[in-house]
């Protein structure tokens, strides 16, 4: 798909000198901090996050009623219940709370709902088995907030619920009810983007500061803390960025007798870990069983003692996400054949024997692919379950909202939601969510976009630019890998050409500044590229480590013939492929 080439505002230059000798880093980078919204006051903390500059964990409402209940239940010994999500997210938060509450030596249990037979949140026959459990509290990870019936139904029944949540608050909060999620009405919070894991982090490290002076550690479990908060694709800026930063720094040395047998398995023990290694690699086994079977296997996984059983778990995870990836496979192409029938600009697509577990995954694979607000909804059951993904332009919970006469059920945020709804009621919702996107975006909001971060000559990427971007990761939603655009280069081909899609080739100004690139999805592009004398060329820089050997290299993303015009415009055309 064409992709426009957007130059993002650039900072006045004296400001930009300025800055650069306060910070003592390159102008670049301080260009990179701007786009970024990162200003003086924020710079130390984005270039050297640390445990300091997490926010106190009481300044979210609900924290020191929460707190008050869980440490009078401990002290009591009562029956605690952790109730999670089956994602990745609500399973670390769960994990999370239940080695913490192992720590204190209390016991407590955990129930993830299966996805296709009881769905998202809180049900009716789980709370109703808790009563017969003799369950006293219940505490919700990544869940609960719009489960408002039942919440009223466990306290009919003698159950006390604390919901701990970072969904978007829909309607009335449940009354009578301890809810601890920033999003919440009048909550203080100064940071509003936590993951569910991150929420529960937070209830942990309040917790420990009212324990005090017994010897509680909440860091042990910021490894956990990277997973969901990385798998559930939330800003990485701010404290998200203090928590992943950490996290993935301890991650490779975690302590986690599951979490090693994952790096293991996946061939990662021992080196160092990516948020792009999370995210395509560890998170989608922990997602799998979550998917196609019982999630409550990945919580076994981090909560094992067991050198062996962690193995073998592992491996089992690393089976079923195999099988995902295939299921997925089927159904991306099944999607594919269905698109001939959407007109509008939201794609609206409804199919039996779709998995209601991998929904989601293909209305993400069409929203990139088409760029275009996506609905999947199996119809394998009525009411039918439904999976959107959305673009930066169309809030797809905003428009869900304005349907919610159509659904039985939904949740999520601006560009993730899942629904239940009656089969006859999609083609009505098909209709109302285009004519909202008729009203809301214009032609160029469906179009795809690289935001360029600077325009620069290949001589000015010193030695010293490159060390300093290794301060920027991790990236992530808010923070972007830098993208910068160069004019007027040649090419030419690497001695030794890469297979399977990717281009190695060397770039080269007419000044004599070089540089070896690397372009994945592009290796049959290279004659295209090469009749292009001189090209344009948008890319990130990267530092490659290879048998111990660093080299700085280019990660080519774009390419155009020369333009003497010097204003990108989303209008110009597109001669290379995305």
């Amino acid at each position: 798909m064409r992709r426009a080439w957007i130059l993002r505002d650039q900072m006045d230059r004296e400001k930009c000198d300025f800055l650069s000798k306060k910070w003592n880093v390159s102008p670049l980078v301080v260009q990179l901090m701007h786009n970024r919204g990162i200003d003086d006051e924020m710079a130390e903390g984005f270039l050297h996050p640390r445990w300091e500059n997490l926010h106190d964990p009481f300044l979210m409402k609900g924290m020191e009623s929460a707190t008050h209940r869980i440490l009078k239940a401990i002290s009591d010994g009562e029956k605690i219940l952790i109730y999670g999500d089956y994602d990745v997210d609500g399973v670390t938060a769960t994990s999370l709370l239940l080695l913490f509450f192992r720590s204190l030596g209390t016991s407590a249990y955990f129930y993830i709902p299966q996805r296709e037979a009881e769905g998202y949140g809180l049900n009716r026959i789980s709370v109703e088995k808790a009563t017969r459990e003799k369950i006293d509290l219940i505490i919700t990870c990544d869940c609960g907030i719009s489960s408002f019936q039942e919440v009223e139904y466990a306290q009919s029944l003698g159950l006390e619920v604390i919901v701990t949540d970072h969904h978007r608050i829909k309607g009335s909060l449940v009354p009578s009810c301890t809810v601890v999620n920033p999003n919440q009405p009048d909550c203080s919070y100064p940071f509003k983007e936590l993951a569910g894991v991150g929420v529960a982090f937070k209830l942990v490290q309040a917790l420990a500061e009212k324990l005090s002076p017994i010897p509680v550690d909440p860091s042990e479990y910021l490894d956990l803390v990277a997973l969901g908060t990385i798998a559930d694709v939330v800003s990485l800026n701010d404290e998200n960025r203090v928590l992943v930063k950490l996290g993935l720094e301890r991650l490779r040395r975690s302590s986690n007798l599951g979490l090693r047998a994952l790096l293991s398995v996946t061939g990662l023990s021992g080196k160092e870990i990516t948020e792009g290694q999370v995210g395509f690699i560890l998170a989608p086994r922990l997602n799998a069983c979550g998917r196609l079977s019982l999630a409550r296997k990945a919580v076994k996984l981090l909560l094992t003692t067991s050198a062996r059983e962690s193995f073998q778990l592992a491996k089992n995870l690393d089976r079923e996400n195999v099988d995902r990836r295939r299921i997925e496979e089927r159904m991306c192409k099944e999607a594919e054949e269905l698109l001939s029938e959407e007109k509008g600009p939201v794609i609206v697509l409804s199919k039996s024997e779709w998995h209601a577990g991998v929904i989601g995954l293909v209305a993400s694979y069409i929203r990139e692919k088409y760029f275009r607000p996506t609905v999947i909804i199996s119809l394998d059951a009525d009411p039918a379950r439904g999976s959107a993904r959305s673009i930066p332009e169309f809030s797809i919970f905003g428009a869900l909202e304005k349907c919610e006469d159509l659904l039985l059920s939904f949740g999520g945020h601006r560009m993730a939601a899942g629904m239940r709804i009656l089969k006859k009621n999609i083609p009505e919702l098909r209709k109302r969510l285009n004519e909202l996107a008729d009203e809301l975006l214009s032609p160029e909001d469906l179009i795809p976009s690289y935001f360029i971060d600077a325009e620069v000559n290949l001589e000015e990427l010193e030695d010293r630019v490159f060390e300093e971007l290794k301060q920027f990761p991790p990236y992530g939603p808010d923070n972007p890998a830098p993208l910068f655009l160069t004019k007027g280069l040649s090419i030419s081909p690497s001695s030794s050409m890469a297979g399977k899609g990717i281009l190695k080739a060397s770039l080269n100004s007419k000044k004599g500044g070089g540089f070896e690139v690397i372009g994945f999805g592009f290796g049959t592009e290279f004659k295209k590229i090469d009749r292009l004398r001189p090209i344009d060329v948008i890319f990130t820089p990267r530092v490659n480590q290879f048998r111990g050997e660093i080299t700085h290299q280019l990660e080519i993303k774009d390419f155009r013939g020369e333009t003497n015009d010097t204003n990108i415009q989303k209008d110009q055309e597109h001669t290379g492929f995305s």
